[in-house]
């Protein structure tokens, strides 16, 4: 049995890729039920590589080069994998391997302003 986690947390994005990479596919999370508000439960399957096109939308997960997006219908939880030429510099260091990956692979975004407190109460009065 995977790790449950909260329909409204299994994929908040935080990011947007820049650029295409290649990425290997660490596992995915299933819901647990037939409703979209459902607990999704995270299964460590690895499943192969992917490509991931720029402009996706992404989460980036706390540690390492790993993030969270939607694929073929299903959020999976993925790792990006560097050319070899990064990965001969880098070596077997993480915190760099994470740094490149945030700096080269990553636009961070932040969410557009939504209505006033104020806009909202003028609405609901007229309404």
């Amino acid at each position: 049995m995977g790790r449950r986690v909260d329909a409204r947390d299994v994929l908040d994005p935080n990011a947007r890729t820049r650029c295409a990479f290649h990425a290997r596919v660490l596992g995915t999370f299933r819901p647990t039920g037939p409703n979209r508000w459902d607990d999704y439960e995270y299964e460590a399957e690895p499943e192969g590589e992917v490509e991931v096109l720029p402009g996706v939308t992404v989460q980036v997960e706390p540690t390492g080069a790993e993030f969270r997006m939607r694929t073929k219908g299903r959020v999976v939880r993925a790792e990006w994998l560097p050319g070899e030429d990064v990965r001969c510099a880098i070596g077997r260091d993480t915190r760099e391997l994470r740094r490149r990956f945030l700096a080269e692979c990553l636009a961070g975004f932040g969410e557009g302003l939504g209505q006033g407190p104020g806009a909202v109460i003028v609405r609901k009065l007229r309404g």
